[in-house]
């Protein structure tokens, strides 16, 4: 058989075949995920772990992101939690963690996704927060901030009525105050 006639046969098969939906890439390890942090950070990586780890197994499924948005009183969304350990390629162990923390510290998220982050504890959809529920959640979950660290974040925070417009908030964290 000729060439031309085997690439027209190709680009038969091709046209045939149903097109497939783009799915975004999996994460996969990449180098040693302990050589991109110091002893403190990895420390640090390790409490967070623990406390995802929610039954202890060494692996963050979807379960346990699940009790993670249950403790800070949100209903988790299945698909939600679906998406989030898909974005890793296998299971989600501590190196696995290490890696996916590598590759998004080379800067700060995009705006889109530090807004997304606020927009998960905005049940209403409107654009603020309470900030008792946000000192709340900043001195009791996680790496609780203190007294004097939420005073200094307050300085800067476009705060109205007992209301963070988050919004605002996101525009000063990534372009500066007086680009917001």
């Amino acid at each position: 058989m000729g060439e031309k006639k085997k690439k027209e046969k190709k680009e038969a098969k091709a046209e045939e075949a149903p097109a497939e939906e783009a799915k975004p890439a999996k994460k996969k390890p990449s180098g040693n995920p302990l050589a991109m942090f110091n002893q403190q950070q990895i420390q640090e990586f390790k409490e967070a772990f623990a406390m995802m780890d929610q039954d202890r197994d060494g692996i963050i499924n979807e379960d346990d992101l699940g009790a993670i948005y249950q403790q800070v009183g949100r209903e988790p969304d299945k698909k939600q939690l679906k998406s989030m350990i898909g974005e890793w390629d296998g299971p989600l162990n501590f190196t696995g963690l290490l890696g996916l923390f590598g590759e998004n510290m080379s800067g700060t998220d995009p705006e889109p996704k530090v807004r997304d982050a606020f927009k998960m504890f905005d049940e209403k959809n409107e654009g603020f927060l309470a900030e008792e529920y946000i000192k709340d959640l900043l001195m009791n979950v996680g790496d609780p901030f203190s007294k004097d660290e939420i005073k200094q974040v307050w300085k800067e925070a476009p705060i109205e009525g007992g209301k963070l417009d988050y919004m605002k908030f996101v525009a000063i964290i990534k372009r500066g105050k007086d680009e917001e």
